[in-house]
């Protein structure tokens, strides 16, 4: 660099230069497998505001959307109780941004395309695992979430050929499976060059069946590694949206106002009773009230409380509490 002078900070010099920190967690803490999840741990640590990404697409949710790129989303399984699908219309695909593919390769990702892109970059920003289809690949426009019949066959985006057994969730069109749920997507509808319309699929599927699916098979995936360890499923609509915005922003299109949501999410928030006297006994010092409901807050959770006794609302991303 001819502008490097002696004494200059080395990160003035390589400005495209980062920290990158590798984590481990314990399989309890899925919360954390994204960079929200460990921004809101050290928002909690130093005391700081959480600030989340702009949502700027504010949809409407309907079973079945007028105008969008589906007829209809069917689920037949217990294993995906909520599943939500956005259309976007008239994409270019093409390569991403810098920065965007310096983030994906900074966490070990190799850009493919800047919808596909799009998808993994909100994966780890918000652990939430999401599917690009191509929506003239989808045959019947239709979506059927079902479990495999005995021996279906499967082709997956890696290009391996897979021979299932029912208990394996699928994503299937009218006519053929499309991907396997929670752990991969299928060749078949992949997005391409050509794919000038994308269908965005954001579900919540059963931990215990991604974990089984991919021990069975073989098949790990980053999907898989969040799934099996429990998504919040009330950032599965905040992840499709930062999605769609994205898409939009770096691949152009036109977003439907209408996401289609079919289902429910498995759980929300949840409130519990607990004393003062029980947290002493078990961190094993003495703690005034007021500290232990600042650090409640502090990492997320909604706190009332009456003298040493609190209500305590228990955020839907901490499953492990």
């Amino acid at each position: 660099n001819p502008a490097a002078k002696v004494g200059m900070r080395i990160n003035d010099v390589f400005t495209d230069s980062d920290t990158v920190f590798e984590i481990e967690l314990t399989a309890n803490r899925g919360d954390c497998l994204s960079h929200i999840g460990i921004a809101r741990e050290l928002a909690a640590r130093f005391n700081k505001k959480l600030k989340l990404p702009e949502l700027k697409y504010e949809p409407k949710y309907a079973p079945t959307p007028e105008g969008g790129l589906l007829k209809s989303v069917e689920l037949q399984t217990k294993n995906c109780p909520m599943y939500t699908a956005v259309s976007i219309k008239g994409v270019k695909i093409g390569k991403s941004p810098d920065w965007m593919v310096r983030d994906l390769e900074s966490v070990g990702l190799r850009s493919i395309n800047n919808v596909v892109d799009v998808t993994n970059y909100v994966l780890m920003e918000y652990g939430q695992p999401l599917h690009a289809f191509d929506a003239a690949k989808i045959k019947g426009a239709k979506i059927i979430v079902r479990q495999a019949r005995q021996d279906e066959p499967m082709q997956t985006l890696d290009g391996k050929k897979y021979i299932l057994s029912p208990e394996a969730t699928l994503i299937c069109d009218a006519e053929n499976a499309t991907a396997i749920a929670g752990v991969m997507g299928g060749l078949d509808s992949e997005v391409t060059e050509s794919t000038t319309d994308v269908v965005l699929e954001s579900a919540y599927f059963n931990p215990g069946n991604v974990r089984a699916t991919s021990r069975k098979y073989a098949i790990n995936t980053d999907s898989s590694y969040r799934f099996a360890r429990d998504v919040d499923p009330n950032g599965t609509l905040a992840a499709s949206r930062r999605a769609a915005d994205l898409i939009a922003e770096l691949a152009g299109g036109t977003i439907e106002p209408v996401t289609c949501l079919v289902g429910q999410k498995p759980r929300d928030d949840r409130k519990i009773q607990i004393s003062l006297r029980y947290i002493i006994d078990r961190i094993g010092f003495e703690i005034k009230a007021e500290d232990a409901a600042d650090a409640f807050r502090r990492l997320g959770f909604g706190v009332e409380c009456d003298g040493e006794n609190m209500s305590v609302l228990v955020p839907s991303f901490r499953s492990d509490v």
